[in-house]
């Protein structure tokens, strides 16, 4: 936000005169307008931002004030080269300056931000704005001789410096990052501490200077502060169509009363962790007094704008104001002004798309923008809901069968942002439309000890004594303790034999936890069937932290003629859970009074 802080003040200094004393001014003198850009390797992100709000600041600023005759410079500063000039009238080749910066060497944090920063103020006309970014501190802060210099150029030439820092080198208290602090004192210009995603942000903030049409900027007050609480008297003496109050770095709050103590209900314009503005319209003559408490030492600026003519045609009436337009009477001056989500000089007001750009609108990352005439809409997609706090919230498509598509059959699953509609088992279909075609499989068709599969339409028959996979590893053994973290059954699914000396079938007993080279190793819930059973379910369960059924999951077995048995495993439900075999290579008593005798 601290690059739309400074982009509104840009646009204000852009298009119109900067008086320090009196309201009087001569015809419209437009500011020009120098970068003094860092391009050492660490700025690639940073030149990125810039190039894409440049040509957007530029193009809004000549749609709004198409008159005057400005200049546009560019600086260079690297480490150890610094001072490479380019100059141009033409906004079209100020685009491609621009365009074509690109980031390369430097290597150690400290830049010459000074040097570059006198260079700018040598090649830049009288009252330009001068804009520096950089992502570090200045190296050559200490050169006593290099300073003297600077702070004579910025009292001569009254150009405005704005430092835009993405980053410093040790600590912001250093010598060689404050400077940044004092220079832009100097200049009654701002220092502004952002992350190089508000730089949108930041020029959208100079932009709204720019939209308001005025000839003559006044400043009323300008201070420096190291204390973080203070109040301070300031007298408005003139009738100004705005003031302005623009506070660079963090504030708590802000009271500001006007003349006999009344609330001006000031509009808040951008309220940033490093910088704010705030607007007050048609404020009074008197004294009014301004209360800040704040994080940090900052600065704090109050404007005042006039309702002089500029180069926009001067309408006779209000009657000649576009319809999206506000109206201004003042002595002798009749003001046009775009509303609120409009551009243009206020004789013809054009709508702006918020949503072009990412810092015209307040749009979070899950909603999606919508533009519409003067303003734009924040949408939740599809799947979501306005909830508390004006966020999105998932709508469970699930609770109401009128939130839903599914079938009056099927089951719903409630996701983030949709939800999945599953036909019942044995009932053919996609979720949304169910059967009509019965399950073959659920009249035992295969016959007694026999495994059927469908498509809902047709069916197949098979044995797993005769079908499955053969397992024979021998870490799977309840006589081997070790355990090894990448052995987990969640790709097991199907039918599976265990042969070797890892054990012929699954024990049915709880095993220690940390063995058969598992973390939870897995058990039999339950007997094993006799050859009469057939295929039988049964519960596997996974012993960990105390529990020996902490996970559990169902399988299917069946006694197989040779006296081995088969298991239709499920992928396990956790990591790291795996199936365990018992030593045991031939059937117990037990098995053959349950009638598996072969």
């Amino acid at each position: 936000m601290a690059i739309h802080v400074f982009l509104t003040l840009l646009i204000c200094f852009l298009t119109a005169e900067r008086s320090h004393a009196s309201l009087t001014s001569p015809p419209i003198v437009t500011s020009s307008l120098t970068y003094v850009v860092d391009t050492t390797g660490s700025m690639y992100y940073d030149m990125q931002q810039l190039k894409v709000v440049n040509g957007w600041i530029l193009d809004r600023t000549i749609a709004q004030f198409p008159c005057g005759d400005r200049q546009y410079t560019l600086v260079e500063f690297n480490d150890p080269s610094f001072g490479q000039v380019k100059m141009t009238k033409s906004i079209d080749e100020f685009k491609s300056f621009i365009s074509n910066l690109y980031a390369y060497d430097g290597g150690d944090c400290p830049e010459f931000a000074m040097n570059g920063l006198k260079v700018a103020l040598e090649n830049s006309p009288d009252r330009s704005i001068i804009l520096v970014l950089t992502d570090a501190s200045a190296k050559d802060y200490d050169d006593i001789s290099l300073l003297n210099s600077i702070r004579s150029l910025i009292t001569t030439k009254q150009s405005q410096v704005l430092f835009l820092t993405t980053g410093h080198c040790w600590d912001v208290n250093e010598p060689s990052f404050l400077i940044y602090r004092e220079m832009a004192s100097l200049s009654y210009g701002h220092h502004f501490q952002i992350d190089i995603s508000d730089l949108g942000k930041v020029f959208n903030y100079l932009d709204y200077t720019l939209s308001i049409p005025i000839n003559n900027v006044v400043k009323v007050f300008y201070k420096y502060y190291n204390v973080l609480t203070h109040c301070d008297d300031f007298t408005v003496t003139a009738d100004f169509k705005t003031l302005l109050v623009i506070i660079d770095g963090q504030i708590t709050s802000i009271t500001i009363s006007g003349p006999g103590s009344t609330d001006p209900t000031p509009k808040t314009i951008v309220s940033e962790i490093w910088g704010s503005l705030y607007e007050i319209n048609i404020p009074a003559k008197g004294t009014w007094n301004i209360c800040v408490v704040s994080n940090s030492p900052h600065a704090l600026q109050v404007e005042g704008l006039t309702a002089t003519n500029d180069c926009t045609p001067v309408p006779d009436t209000c009657e000649d104001c576009h319809s999206n337009a506000i109206c201004d009477t003042f002595p002798g001056v009749i003001k046009c002004t775009c509303k609120d989500g409009f551009i243009g000089n206020g004789l013809l007001c054009e709508d702006i798309d918020e949503c072009e750009y990412p810092w015209l609108n307040n749009c979070t990352s899950v909603e999606y923008c919508v533009n519409t005439i003067g303003s734009y809409k924040c949408l939740c997609p599809p799947g979501y809901t306005k909830g508390t706090g004006n966020t999105c919230v998932d709508i469970d498509e699930c609770s109401s069968p009128d939130l839903n598509k599914c079938h009056p059959l099927a089951i719903c699953i409630n996701t983030v942002g949709s939800y999945i509609c599953q036909c019942p088992p044995g009932v053919p279909g996609n979720g949304f439309d169910c059967g009509p075609y019965p399950d073959p499989c659920a009249t035992d068709v295969c016959g007694h000890g026999m495994e059927c599969t469908t498509d809902g339409s047709t069916y197949s028959c098979s044995d797993p004594c005769v079908s499955h996979t053969v397992l024979d590893e021998p870490w799977r053994s309840t006589s081997r303790n070790l355990y090894v973290s990448s052995r987990c059954d969640n790709d097991k699914e199907g039918w599976y034999r265990f042969i070797g000396t890892g054990g012929v079938r699954i024990p049915e007993r709880c095993i220690q936890t940390n063995s058969c080279g598992t973390g939870a190793p897995m058990w039999l819930n339950g007997p094993h069937p006799a050859s009469t059973d057939g295929i039988v379910n049964r519960t596997a369960c996974a012993h960990w932290a105390g529990d020996c059924c902490q996970w559990s999951s169902t399988i299917q077995i069946k006694a197989c003629p040779g006296r081995y048995y088969v298991y239709k495993l499920n992928r396990t439900p956790a990591c790291d859970l795996a199936y365990c075999t018992g030593t045991f290579s031939i059937l117990t008593k037990k098995d053959i009074t349950l009638g598996l005798i072969y």
